[in-house]
């Protein structure tokens, strides 16, 4: 069966072979919502059975967008029993737990991401992941899991654990292929599995079908089962291919990406971008542990990468003093720097509708030129390219602690800019030092692909920003200063930062600024939240610059008013 197509979400039908005749070949595919099924064979027909699991497992790979789907094994074989999916396990579409303590992990961590979509991502409107996955931006994996009734489950998990698990792991984005000798099995430890899913039942190498399984079981009588079995190294080529090529093209479609630090031997790099699907960040971790000098780092290798005409900087600094920013008083692709904002929230808040305002600005843009997004536009207007803009936030735990008016609008303002501030360009890092006595918005979190944690004091603080991720959970209590763990969707990984010295940053941006031509850098206009005549001076400028908008003064959304007007002067729009 030749399926090209590449979609994200799980494909109604499982391929598993071909029905055929003299005359007609009819591709077999059962029901996914079924959820799985069991394949029992006796030991004459078990190689049968390891192909045609295999092949299944491929047929999903190959019609699903790389990284929507991962593979999950739960196996003690001695030998392995899946060469061809092994191969992908650098590329982290492939896991095997191979013994009982890696599976008890192992089901800990698929148990706890079931929880949390049923709990946090489904609900009356949305039934399974599907369902979340065609509506929200953010896409979820899928996994498949691939389970040896031989050996899992046993007695480490409960019934009840297993049973409130695969009753309803479908909804939550879990297809299963539970498999086994059928004279090996425990009845006992595998009975829930093996009464959930229907049976494919392969004997002396001959297939006999549930009527559970395929309905239409009658119509086997007029044809014969050729199970699936192609050249999986052909399959095996095609999706390294995929993956090289989606490397080759991470630079293209990752506005940026800057290396951070090393993560052992490899050199580990901050990206947002298509290819990367991190499109903002939320970094935390104890004060001291070096929180503030990987911003320090980022922020510095960004002025070193790109220039104003590529990516702009808004920075605010809720520090008591501004202390942290205050060395950002030169950076080239700063435009505005708040420093000492611990008592002024309504900054972040106005900062927040200036962002939001700009996406108007941006939609109204693209929507003149038949444009989807930032992306698209850059490379439709090589000559008036978009610059994409970041706002960064230190200390943000002010905005989620303050008053509940301030709070409420803090969110809502930040949960439109995580949902659709990637089309237009428009991101954020939001940084904190603690987050023992706040509570994040899990709609925010659950916007943000890009997750960094120092050195934190309780895993329920961890929870609170990795509550799917039990493996980043973990390392993020256990960790040596400047040592952080980086989680996005393709990788969970320990690194280290290399320090960095005020004075060097400051030679480091005087240096920058001086090489930059006049139209390739700013001199950040500053404002200090401390100094209630310099706010008040602050809008007074922004209402100058912005008199010509329909929006309130105290945002400027200028930049995108001038380059529609430019673009229609010149009949591009």
């Amino acid at each position: 069966m030749n399926q090209t197509h590449k979609n994200n979400l799980f494909p109604w039908g499982v391929y598993i072979g071909d029905l055929v005749d003299k005359e007609e070949q009819i591709p077999l595919l059962l029901d996914s919502k079924k959820g799985g099924f069991c394949l029992l064979y006796d030991d004459e027909s078990k190689e049968i059975a390891n192909i045609l699991i295999e092949n299944v497992a491929f047929s999903l790979l190959e019609v699903m967008e790389l990284h929507s789907l991962v593979v999950d094994v739960f196996d003690f074989s001695h030998k392995k029993r899946f060469n061809y999916l092994a191969s992908l396990d650098k590329n982290g579409l492939y896991k095997i737990a191979y013994s009982p303590k890696k599976a008890t992990l192992a089901f800990d961590d698929i148990e706890e991401i079931a929880l949390y979509r049923h709990q946090n991502l489904l609900n009356y409107e949305i039934e399974n992941l599907n369902d979340y996955n065609s509506k929200s931006e953010q896409k979820e994996p899928y996994h498949l899991l691939l389970i040896n009734l031989e050996d899992f489950p046993d007695d480490r998990a409960s019934q009840k654990r297993i049973k409130n698990f695969f009753s309803e792991c479908f909804d939550a984005g879990f297809y299963v292929i539970a498999f086994g000798n059928k004279d090996e099995i425990e009845e006992k430890t595998a009975s829930y599995i093996l009464e959930k899913f229907p049976h494919l039942t392969l004997k002396n190498k001959k297939f006999t079908f549930s009527k559970e399984l395929f309905e239409f079981i009658d119509i086997l009588e007029q044809f014969d089962y050729e199970y699936l079995n192609e050249n999986l190294t052909k399959k095996v080529k095609n999706i390294q291919a995929e993956l090289e090529k989606e490397k080759e093209e991470s630079k293209d479609k990752d506005f940026l990406s800057v290396p951070i630090g090393k993560a052992g031997l490899e050199t580990l790099y901050f990206e947002f971008g298509l290819n990367s699907s991190n499109y903002s960040a939320f970094i935390a971790g104890m004060s001291g542990k070096g929180k503030s000098n990987l911003l320090n780092v980022i922020i510095t290798q960004i002025a070193k990468n790109y220039t104003t005409k590529e990516i702009e900087l808004y920075m605010m600094d809720y520090n008591d003093g501004g202390v942290e920013f205050n060395k950002y008083k030169n950076h080239p692709n700063c435009k505005k720097l708040f420093l000492g904002c611990q008592n002024s929230p309504q900054l972040a808040i106005d900062m927040l509708e200036e962002f939001n305002q700009a996406m108007q600005q941006r939609a109204e843009l693209f929507k003149e030129q038949n444009i989807s997004n930032i992306h698209v536009y850059n490379l439709k207007n090589p000559n008036a390219k978009m610059p994409y803009r970041i706002l960064i936030i230190d200390e943000v735990q002010e905005m989620f602690s303050g008053d509940w008016k301030e709070k409420g609008n803090f969110n809502n303002l930040l949960i439109k800019l995580a949902k659709q501030g990637r089309k237009y360009g428009l991101h954020f890092i939001l940084s904190t030092q603690g987050l023992d006595q706040i509570e994040i918005n899990k709609a925010i979190i659950n916007q943000i692909g890009l997750r960094i944690s120092f050195l934190l004091s309780s895993e329920i603080e961890a929870m609170k920003i990795f509550p799917t991720n039990k493996e980043a959970v973990k390392k993020s209590v256990a960790l040596e200063p400047y040592h952080f763990v980086y989680a996005d969707s393709t990788k969970t990984v320990i690194a280290k930062a290399p320090y960095i010295e005020d004075e060097d940053i400051m030679q480091t941006l005087d240096t920058i600024a001086k090489q930059r031509s006049k139209d390739e850098k700013y001199k950040p206009q500053v404002i200090d939240g401390n100094i209630e005549d310099e706010v008040e001076k602050s809008d007074a400028m922004i209402k100058k610059e912005t008199s010509t908008t329909n929006y309130k003064p105290k945002y400027d959304t200028s930049a995108e008013k001038e380059l529609l007007k430019k673009l229609r002067d010149k009949g591009i729009v």
